[in-house]
């Protein structure tokens, strides 16, 4: 095995047509046991957080593996087969401590990375980035550790929001982090915020050894985030840090200055206020999803050229910075509503829906370059291949990164040999190793 370097594809031995990325530390050695991190990305993209966050496992010894199978779109008993197949595969082929296996995703994957230690014990912890769990029915049938990580601007803050509460509920060691951010994979800061808490936590389970040094550098962590929430007057996000600072330090250190300041803003009257207008603004938030789910289809081009503009307005005159953010979080959930039926119709052949679907989504979301990538498709759909061409490099140009995805499209197929699409391609491909 190779030690300090990403490998992007490592097959596994029982399922010849699945593979996955795979970060071992420079230390990684056959006589030692390390921590170990699946990953599950929405779209297969396996050695895209392993890239990311290979410097923090290199840091605190964590072995990364990220599937290049599990995506959105696959039914649940093929991707839970598959899952098994990969962890049976790596637990016997390197020192995994089994007592401290964790999953993360993103989107889907974050449900897939819940999934698995829903329906198995053995997971120790989950960091969960821009969405929450799977509705099965028996989400709290086992416990763990949970990390959330979700942006601002992301339409599925309200869910995670509300998942947040409900562990709570439940008896479940969580933690919400609220970062300044859209529907992607997190930072690589705040995701060794998660694995920093993961740490302590396991600490506080007797998982892993006390380890001052560890404990030390987490509560700096969050001071500087409490701070800085403070200083924004951001009430919701800084009450959500010290409540966290004081469940995961209490034991371990003295959190007594911690929980006097918790209680203070608690009882504050910013803080009463910002409670209240949350849940004001989430059920309008709610609501207003809906209708544009509704209207999408109902509403013409220059009715959503009008209602974008508003939308713009409302973002830059909100009368507080939860209305703005909420107000940006809608024109996103606009923008994922014209992703979907602007993939739905080029996937049907419907180009007349698809032409209206795609001059909303760039509206709502201009600097997507999925919006580039699916125009793409539209174009070679129509024959135009230099417009397909020029899309592809806009998209590239935006950070499009998914190499697989770009060289297996169908659409694409009669371009594999030209230049100019071959160009295209070496771009991506830096833009997907350009991530690490």
């Amino acid at each position: 095995m190779v030690k300090g370097k990403v490998i992007d594809t490592v097959a596994c031995k029982n399922q010849y047509a699945q593979s996955f990325a795979l970060y071992l530390p420079s230390y990684y050695s056959i006589n030692k046991n390390f921590p170990c991190i699946y990953f599950f990305d929405a779209h297969a993209r396996g050695s895209l957080p392993v890239r990311t966050y290979k410097d923090i496992a290199e840091k605190y010894g964590f072995i990364l593996i990220g599937s290049n199978f599990s995506k959105n779109g696959i039914e649940w008993q093929v991707t839970n087969d598959a899952i098994k197949a990969l962890m049976d595969d790596t637990r016997s082929r390197i020192n995994i401590d089994t007592k401290r296996i964790y999953a993360a995703g993103f989107s889907g994957g974050a449900r897939v990375a819940s999934s698995i230690a829903i329906l198995d014990h053995g997971i120790a912890g989950v960091i969960g980035c821009a969405a929450g769990f799977p509705k099965t029915g028996n989400e709290f049938q086992n416990k763990f550790d949970y990390f959330g990580i979700v942006g601002n601007y992301d339409f599925n803050l309200i869910e995670m929001e509300s998942l947040n509460e409900t562990l709570a509920q439940n008896g479940f060691t969580h933690q919400l982090l609220t970062a300044n951010g859209i529907h992607d994979w997190a930072l690589a800061t705040d995701f060794q915020t998660a694995l920093l808490w993961m740490q302590v936590n396991a600490m506080k389970e007797n998982l892993q050894s006390k380890n001052d040094t560890l404990i030390n550098i987490f509560k700096n962590d969050f001071d500087k985030r409490i701070g800085s929430a403070v200083t924004s007057k951001d009430w919701i996000a800084a009450h959500e840090l010290l409540g966290g600072i004081v469940r995961t330090l209490d034991g371990l250190q003295d959190v007594s200055s911690y929980k006097k300041q918790l209680d203070e803003m608690t009882a504050s009257p910013a803080y009463k206020d910002a409670v209240t207008l949350q849940a004001q603004l989430q059920q309008t938030e709610q609501n207003q999803q809906q209708e544009l789910a509704e209207q999408f289809a109902a509403q013409d081009e220059q009715w959503w050229t009008k209602k974008i503009a508003d939308m713009n307005h409302n973002i830059q005159t909100a009368a507080s910075q939860q209305e703005s953010q909420m107000d940006k979080r809608l024109l996103n959930f606009l923008g994922l509503i014209g992703y979907m039926n602007s993939n739905h119709a080029l996937e049907g052949g419907d180009l007349n829906n698809a032409t209206k679907s795609l001059q909303v989504f760039k509206m709502a979301d201009p600097k997507n370059p999925d919006c580039f990538y699916l125009t793409a498709i539209y174009y070679m759909k129509k024959g135009n291949e230099q417009q397909a061409i020029s899309s592809l490099n806009e998209a590239a140009s935006l950070g499009y990164s998914d190499v697989s995805q770009l060289t297996t499209e169908p659409a694409f197929s009669s371009l594999q040999n030209n230049a100019d699409f071959k160009n295209v391609v070496d771009k991506v491909a830096k833009n997907y190793t350009g991530k690490s």
